[in-house]
């Protein structure tokens, strides 16, 4: 009799006591990469709503406020979906790189996510031409040439593609001098990880560029970037595992 009257006196005891319910993992992040130097929103999803600290004794239930961090750096945290999904700012003053990110609560708890966004260098500079158009020579005259004229690039239709299978895709200058472009452009996507982020060369303002997708997924969008300010949107596709 009195052993249980000590198990429940006990069972009593950690109900009173402050609990908050396990820590949600994250399960995965979009878009996986973006642009050193540039702002964007991540969205987390987590396979759990955000923990709640339950006080017995006081009656009162609190979300634990999570602390987000990327690179080591607290990023901020816009909103919280009903589900537990967060929307982040991930500021430009990232370094390049893969970036592990952690998911802290109130209560010491975590969820980490290694090497779960990366972080891409700033894509190549355009050429700068000369006056007669010709490619300028930095050494002989720093301060001269300009700009290459290019106002975009175009890319063709992209069909649904499988995951992890290499398909063509074709990309296209345009504007005044785009068939002397010979530059390279940045590739990223919406889902998952392209490769290569970095093309090749283009040749007299076309290249034709063999990627892969390692993610598959409904709406994927191929976004390329060339310079500074140049920025092109394939038509979503679709990318299923086989």
């Amino acid at each position: 009799m009195l052993r249980k009257i000590a198990l429940l006196s006990s069972l009593v005891l950690c109900a009173c006591e402050p609990y908050a319910s396990p820590p949600p993992n994250i399960v995965s992040i979009e878009p996986e990469e973006v642009v050193s130097g540039e702002t964007a929103e991540i969205s987390l999803k987590l396979d759990a709503p955000l923990p709640v600290k339950v006080d017995y004794g006081h009656g009162t239930a609190t979300l634990l406020t999570p602390t987000l961090l990327i690179g080591g750096q607290t990023v901020t945290i816009l909103r919280v979906e009903q589900d537990g999904t967060l929307q982040a700012s991930v500021p430009g003053s990232l370094s390049a790189g893969q970036q592990d990110v952690r998911l802290e609560m109130g209560d010491g708890s975590e969820s980490v996510s290694e090497q779960g966004l990366t972080v891409l260098p700033t894509p190549p500079v355009m050429t700068p031409r000369s006056a007669d158009g010709g490619p300028a020579d930095p050494e002989a005259d720093p301060a001269g040439g300009r700009d290459l004229l290019v106002t975009g690039v175009r890319i063709d239709p992209i069909p649904d593609q499988v995951r992890g299978v290499p398909f063509s895709i074709t990309l296209r200058a345009e504007g005044p001098e785009a068939a002397l472009f010979e530059g390279q452009v940045l590739l990223y996507a919406n889902k998952g990880h392209v490769s290569p982020n970095l093309s090749n060369p283009f040749r007299q303002g076309v290249r034709q560029e063999q990627v892969v997708i390692d993610k598959q997924g409904g709406n994927v969008v191929l976004t390329v970037r060339a310079g500074k300010t140049i920025t092109a949107q394939s038509n979503p596709f679709k990318v299923s595992v086989k």
